[in-house]
């Protein structure tokens, strides 16, 4: 994603991440994604529910892991008013949107208000 920060950066687009991870792995780890972005811990699992997100099929999350679940793959265009203008779903947990995908989305609904 962080290919298209000029994109983002000209349309004032901010880029947030959402894991269930804990603050501090999120910190340890955030150098290995190269991604400027601001990255939240919803270990409660609240912005995910929010956003209906929470995964209740094969990934749910193992005994192992302290979070009640994980969310589903997702990436999302929010609005200035917090509505959700597009949203791209993965069903693999290791796959996120397509760059080209995202600049689709945000060309379609963010140039268009302008």
């Amino acid at each position: 994603m962080e290919e298209l920060r000029p994109e983002f950066d000209k349309r004032g687009v901010k880029v947030v991440t959402v894991s269930v991870d804990l603050p501090e792995v999120i910190a340890d780890r955030r150098h290995l994604h190269g991604l400027q972005a601001t990255m939240l811990s919803d270990q409660s699992l609240v912005v995910t529910d929010a956003f209906g997100l929470r995964n209740q099929g094969v990934h749910s999350a193992p005994p192992s892991e302290s979070a009640k679940a994980l969310p589903v793959p997702a990436t999302l265009l929010i609005g200035r008013d917090g509505t959700v203008l597009w949203r791209d779903l993965s069903e693999n947990y290791q796959r996120r949107s397509d760059p080209s995908v995202v600049l689709a989305a945000m060309e379609a609904h963010f140039d268009t208000l302008q």
